[in-house]
């Protein structure tokens, strides 16, 4: 015991001036902010935030894991972010979505947060400067690619630019209030049902699971229930619990990891570039055999990688399609530029939606 009296010591000694350093930097933090202003730098700069989450992980030696380090260090950038100028982030709501999970998880809990309720209402908002960013699902590595979001940059794509990516591991939690031997209803999405469906069939195989739209609308059905009923649970995230709150009564029950989802900030601003970047790209090509492999081979010849490729409808031609990739590199590059020139050359139209650095950990 005495020697947990002493260890204990140490760390309430430690965090004395953990907190001590933590204000000294909330200073320059405060000076940063007002330079930032006096010349209309963007309060988030993702190529800084980058920079900074690059040289700490570098800097820990450990114990603690790199996810601890980057977690503590956006939630110190969040605090900055609302010393130096209070910010709005829109997302697809409703409250506790997964889209609502990875705002929070990426800006941190010092920002405002406005449940705009659509794809389309997060570009509008944006758009508009509503908001000062937006959140919006691009494509889910089980489900592929999200039709309203590259549907809406077709709208959007001359007012607004990609700002960063954020990908988010789908880690499912069942939310009640009551005993598991007393659940007889569970509410979520056909895809979270799909992700769980083994573990339910061996947990819950008598229970009724009952479809809804979002996983944030089923953990409030099963909020507004489970005082009558009592008998009902929902599957969605931890965020989803504590805004409901239901207990989440078991976490990661999910049948394989690593379902991750991928999201885009959106921004009226243009983001510098980091040393390790993305650049999504929406094109038409021209209309003759072989058109699309000519575009592609461009980005091969020169030796970009394309990590991405997705189509959608043009909306103004039938059977005529719109084509989105992501390739390594920055628009600003001047070599890069001229790749894609020389791809342009062989599309109707092509428009890049934005540089942004690559997002290269897991929320």
């Amino acid at each position: 015991m005495a020697d947990l009296t002493d260890l204990r010591q140490q760390i309430d000694s430690i965090d004395a001036r953990l907190v001590e350093l933590l204000n000294q930097r909330a200073e320059f933090v405060v000076q940063v902010g007002k330079i930032k202003r006096l010349n209309g730098t963007p309060i988030y700069a993702p190529h800084r935030e980058q920079q900074v989450l690059r040289k700490v992980l570098g800097l820990s030696k450990g114990p603690l894991p790199g996810k601890t380090i980057e977690a503590i260090y956006r939630e110190l950038m969040s605090g900055s972010f609302h010393l130096e100028q209070p910010l709005r982030i829109g997302y697809l709501g409703p409250v506790g979505s997964y889209s609502h999970y990875a705002a929070v998880k990426h800006f941190g809990s010092s920002v405002d947060y406005e449940d705009l309720r659509a794809v389309e209402g997060v570009f509008t908002e944006v758009a508009r400067g509503h908001v000062d960013y937006g959140l919006v699902p691009i494509e889910s590595s089980s489900g592929g690619g999200v039709a309203e979001t590259m549907d809406a940059f077709g709208q959007f794509h001359q007012q607004l630019n990609i700002y960063a990516e954020v990908q988010l591991e789908l880690r499912r939690c069942l939310l009640s209030n009551v005993l598991p031997n007393k659940i007889q209803r569970i509410y979520s999405t056909s895809e979270a049902f799909a992700h769980c469906r083994k573990w339910l069939a061996l947990q819950f195989p008598a229970a009724d699971l009952v479809v809804m739209d979002s996983t944030a609308t089923a953990a409030q059905r099963a909020k507004d229930e489970s005082e009558s009923a009592g008998n009902v649970a929902a599957i969605g995230n931890e965020l989803a619990g504590e805004t409901y709150g239901l207990h989440a009564l078991f976490q990661d029950i999910q049948d394989q990891a690593n379902h991750t989802t991928r999201f885009l900030v959106l921004s009226r601003q243009k983001t510098e570039p980091s040393g390790d970047d993305k650049t999504s790209l929406m094109f038409v090509t021209a209309d003759r055999p072989g058109a699309l492999v000519e575009v592609l081979t461009v980005f091969k010849q020169a030796g970009v990688n394309l990590t991405h490729i997705d189509k959608r409808p043009s909306g103004r031609v039938n059977w005529e399609y719109k084509f989105f990739i992501d390739a390594t590199g920055h628009a600003a590059n001047p070599a890069f530029a001229e790749i894609i020139g020389e791809a342009r050359a062989h599309c109707k139209e092509m428009t890049v939606l934005g540089s942004y650095p690559a997002a290269r950990r897991v929320l």
